[in-house]
């Protein structure tokens, strides 16, 4: 298939050598000022209804309550002189130190997407003139709450725009207006009446994939006088059978997917153990393992181990897999994206180029555009659930390799070999489909 390059335009080079706390919730504490009397945004009894400071009444004086969510360290070391002597370039660091772990605590999609939310809001606030803040009145909020139950937005675009405001509010230490009971009963009743069933993806069946697989023969291995359009497209071949392989039988997220270093990668007598270091249920990085083994010769198109092991010879950074003993960098990216020149970048592709390869082999295996609208990347994770599902794969087995596993136990319990999901369907495949065109 043509590629369409996912990666920020970067020089090919040579490969490097192988080798906070969780926010506490802010309490909605009574506010008032220091008279006694109830301040502004209070109700008689001196609740706070919306975006006032954060503070607590204590025997009639207002005492301060968690404040700004972001520590100011340096503003706080201005007026906090440290003893003559001390290493104050250290204390620099160190403060350096902390903005960058709160920049951390948050994935950088989740910011993305609070920085997404929160451009609607303000933008809908300037239509009529509103302030957004922080701090946004209450009532402004129930408005803009309306306005998306009007536009049909998801229940969970909803959620997200709503979080997103709650975090500005909690940035600025401000009570957040999504926190009012007021505003919850309104959402509440946008749920019963604009409510509606979740639609996710279509999920990609075994005849689809085998049908996708064969739209991506790899020939020959090229040679010297290759032309570098050939050459191109044998690697593209290699590499997106490899994607698609590994991507479904695995069921990653495609940002798990395509950030999925080589070193995460060990190969043993069984097959190929991953590691995913990092996910979107998994923010403290515990990282899961996910065991695919050897898939019969019957089903050798659907081997992950197979894809996997053709596309890092070819692309020469199976010298890279995680050996015993061998500290893992996460340097160099399984999946790369491919020069005019066809040569490997160094940068990993993107989550959304995953999509794109699902999109495109799926068309070049002649599905209607109607169905192609309703692929991404996604759909490799939903059709591997379905399948194991299908091949008779307890619900447990299967949501161990989807991450959705959960629970004190687990800490206790050490990684042996599985696979069993991956078994399940080899034999399901074998004995409904045979080998597809071209594979």
């Amino acid at each position: 298939m043509t590629e369409s390059t996912a990666t920020a335009a970067d020089p090919a080079g040579p490969l490097p050598a192988a080798p906070p706390a969780p926010r506490e919730p802010v309490a909605a504490a009574p506010a008032a000022l220091a008279q006694g009397g109830p301040g502004p945004g209070t109700g008689a009894t001196g609740e706070v209804l919306h975006g006032e400071l954060v503070a607590v009444r204590t025997g009639g004086v207002l005492a301060a309550g968690p404040g700004p969510a972001r520590l100011d360290v340096e503003r706080w070391l201005a007026d906090h002189r440290p003893r003559d002597g001390a290493d104050l370039a250290r204390l620099r660091d160190l403060a350096d130190d902390v903005a960058m772990y709160a920049q951390a605590s948050r994935a950088p999609a989740t910011m993305r997407k609070y920085d997404s939310g929160w451009a609607a809001f303000t933008d809908w606030c300037a239509e009529f003139g509103f302030e957004a803040g922080p701090p946004a009145a209450v009532e402004v909020v129930a408005l803009y709450l309306a306005q998306m139950g009007r536009d049909r937005l998801a229940i969970s675009t909803m959620d997200g725009r709503l979080a997103a405001i709650r975090d500005r509010h909690l940035e600025a230490g401000l009570l957040p207006p999504t926190d009012d009971l007021r505003l919850r009963r309104v959402r509440d009743g946008v749920r019963r009446v604009r409510g509606r069933p979740t639609e996710g993806v279509d999920a990609i069946g075994l005849p689809l994939l085998a049908a996708m697989l064969a739209s991506l023969p790899a020939g020959p291995a090229p040679g010297a006088d290759t032309p570098l359009a050939d050459r191109r497209t044998h690697l593209a071949a290699l590499r997106d059978r490899c994607l698609l392989t590994v991507g479904y039988l695995a069921a990653l997220r495609r940002e798990e997917l395509a950030g999925l270093p080589v070193d995460h990668l060990e190969l043993r007598p069984e097959g190929l153990r991953l590691l995913v270091a990092r996910s979107k249920a998994d923010q403290h990085a515990s990282g899961r393992r996910i065991d695919l083994p050897w898939a019969p010769e019957s089903v050798a198109w659907l081997c992950p181990v197979r894809a996997a092991l053709a596309w890092l010879d070819v692309s020469g950074r199976r010298q890279y897999l995680h050996r015993p003993g061998r500290v893992r960098t996460g340097a160099v990216p399984l999946l790369s994206g491919i020069t005019v020149g066809a040569r490997l970048r160094r940068t990993a592709i993107t989550d959304r180029h995953v999509a794109r390869v699902v999109k495109a082999t799926a068309e070049a295996a002649g599905q209607l555009a109607e169905v192609v609208d309703q692929l991404a990347g996604h759909s490799l994770r939903a059709g591997f659930a379905t399948a194991a599902e299908a091949a008779g794969a307890p619900r447990p087995v299967i949501a161990r390799v989807l991450g959705h596993g959960s629970g004190t136990t687990d800490r206790y319990i050490r990684h042996t070999w599985d696979g069993q999901a991956q078994r399940a369907v080899y034999g399901w495949a074998a004995a409904t489909i045979g080998p597809p065109h071209g594979s």
